[in-house]
């Protein structure tokens, strides 16, 4: 009952957080470079619609079987009856297709939005393309043109934001810019306020934002434990492949392992349940970069930082649920003065982010940092000061994924991360990492304490907080998905009439995890391994689950499968698992 109460209380209090934010003031400009991403099929179908030779029908479509079409044809809406045959291609665009026996498409079959029937019966010459999620377009004289989609991802908070707000490429001038960052346990709710500006000329962007930070977790001390700052300018050549230079000056306080759960899941999870599943620390310092951005799919960072890192402290901000219980401790953090080269990749080919048939996903980055460090965080438990001790390191990060649609309303979408030392000395504690938790191994808890030996954060008992103490790290994780009861959920009440249906529809999901943790050094056969070898696949931990997503929000069980007396964990989740 406890957790159905909570699942009821989430969702408008979630809604409430994100749609709060005031919008931006005024769009004045629009990037013309900015075009709406469609898959390979939707293009195609497109592309074909609008060739010169093309016969476009609107509505109801029939082909007796007396009669040949020579050419290609595409039909809006539909539904289409082939029992003739068609000397081309055949495009339907919202729209159902069913073949008698005996029917022909000289070339491909291209069907967005729509279902397929009798195809074994007829003899279809080229490919057959199929999209099940409908098309949005307008009409410009006989051209069909595609609509940017009014949202960006399944997620049921950012849909409700999107389609109020300014769609990506706009631009805009803002002398007074308020937003919200993640809900967490060092500082409460905390806003960035400020000025902000964005222009496309010809020749390609510039981007300027001047935000203070205020953090209102109590005691709120007019000192940089409640304000900092976060500045950054940027200018692109060349749109939408160009070069972009850009500076950034800062004073935040940043999480470690953001990777995990995205900043709304995670602040939500604070916010309400009184559950942080980051831990923080203090970033002040200056930035530099340069970014080769080839158009919206990729582009590579090269940054050079420096930095001044601290300890930042857990306070006790207000909690919907268990505002009496006492947070988990924020583990120390090393403190000292960096100086960091990173080079980050980012390569996106899905369909559509965040709501993809098909397409790879990869972010990966190499971070080189020099400095000097005074105090030691975990798992050292002291506060004393040690003599400025010099360190250098090497560090990588990779998230790659794969999304397959192997039919129509079925995705098997898999996703592999591993990170850590690749040289020098030993990671700093604000970069090392841990598995386990909503996020990573489900069927385990968030920082479970009591597995010997600790693959998941291969931590010390007693250390405060149980901080990510693992060198490296390794996570494999699959899911199938299909969707099922379509007609149980409607979200298209706003869309115009000729878009019928529905956007989300309910999926169940099948998942498998596995991941540990490591250190590096001479091995000893449980937490530590040599630099170059793998732990076996024996010693990972591995879960099991099930569950049904309604959207974007999903409720799912996990259980582990080497530990029986881990119990099955129940779970809700605010977006796709990844």
């Amino acid at each position: 009952m406890k957790q159905f109460l909570r699942i009821l209380v989430l969702a408008p209090t979630a809604w409430f957080l994100h749609a709060a934010a005031p919008r931006p003031a005024l769009a004045q400009q629009r990037d013309t470079a900015q075009t709406p991403r469609l898959s390979s099929v939707a293009r195609g179908a497109v592309e074909t619609y609008n060739s010169g030779g093309t016969t476009r029908v609107t509505g109801a479509f029939d082909v007796p079987a007396s009669k040949v079409i020579p050419g290609d044809v595409a039909v809006l809406n539909g539904p289409v009856t082939i029992a003739g045959r068609i000397v081309g291609s055949l495009v339907a665009i919202n729209a159902d297709v069913r073949f008698a026996s005996g029917a022909s498409v000289e070339r491909a079959l291209y069907v967005v939005g729509g279902a397929i029937a009798g195809k074994d019966s007829a003899r279809i010459g080229g490919e057959i393309l199929q999209q099940a999620e409908l098309l949005r377009f307008h009409l410009e004289g006989d051209r069909l043109v595609a609509d940017r989609e009014p949202e960006y991802d399944d997620t049921w908070w950012r849909r409700h934001n999107v389609r109020h707000d300014l769609r990506r490429g706009e631009a805009y001038t803002e002398f007074f810019f308020v937003a919200s960052r993640a809900y967490n346990r060092v500082e409460g709710l905390s806003f960035v306020v400020g000025p902000r500006f964005q222009r496309f000329p010809d020749w390609g962007k510039i981007n300027v934002e001047a935000f203070g930070v205020v953090r209102t977790a109590s005691p709120m001390i007019w000192g940089n434990q409640t304000l900092g700052h976060d500045a950054k300018a940027e200018v692109q050549f060349g749109k939408p492949i160009g070069l972009a230079l850009g500076a950034r000056a800062f004073d935040v306080v940043e999480p470690t392992e953001s990777w995990q759960l995205a900043d709304g899941e995670a602040g939500l999870a604070a916010a309400i349940l009184h559950r942080d599943y980051r831990d923080y620390y203090g970033r002040h310092g200056g930035q530099a970069f340069a970014r080769i951005q080839a158009g919206e799919n990729a582009d590579l960072t090269l940054a050079l930082s420096d930095e001044q890192w601290s300890d930042r402290r857990d306070r006790d901000p207000w909690t919907l649920f268990r505002g009496d219980d006492v947070w988990r401790p924020n583990p120390l953090m090393d403190v000292g003065a960096l100086h960091l080269l990173t080079t980050r990749l980012r390569v996106d080919t899905r369909d559509r982010v965040g709501s993809s048939w098909a397409g790879w996903y990869l972010v990966g980055d190499v971070e080189q940092g020099a400095g000097t460090i005074t105090r030691l965080g975990s798992p050292i438990l002291t506060f004393a000061p040690l003599q400025p001790e010099h360190v250098e390191y090497a560090r990588a990060f990779v998230d790659l994924r794969r999304y397959n649609r192997i039919a129509p309303s079925v995705n098997l979408n898999l996703r592999f991360v591993a990170g850590g030392w690749l040289s020098g000395d030993s990671l700093p504690t604000q970069r090392r990492l841990s598995v386990g938790g909503p996020g990573t191994l489900p069927g385990y808890g968030f920082r479970t304490t009591g597995l010997t030996p600790d693959v998941l954060q291969c931590g010390s008992p007693g250390q405060a907080g149980t901080p990510a103490q693992c060198e490296r790290m390794a996570l494999m994780q699959v899911e199938l998905r299909s969707g099922f009861l379509a007609g149980s959920l409607r979200d298209d009440a706003d869309d115009a009439w000729w878009r019928p249906g529905f956007n989300h529809k309910m999926q169940w999901v099948l998942f498998a995890d596995a991941g540990r943790g490591w250190n590096v050094g001479t091995p000893d056969g449980a937490l530590t391994y040599r630099k170059g070898d793998l732990p076996p696949f024996g010693t990972w931990k591995v879960d099991l689950g099930a569950g049904v997503d309604f959207g974007g929000i999903g409720v799912y069980w996990a259980k582990a499968v080497r530990d029986a007396s881990e119990p099955v964990r129940f779970f809700v989740r605010l977006e796709h698992r990844f």
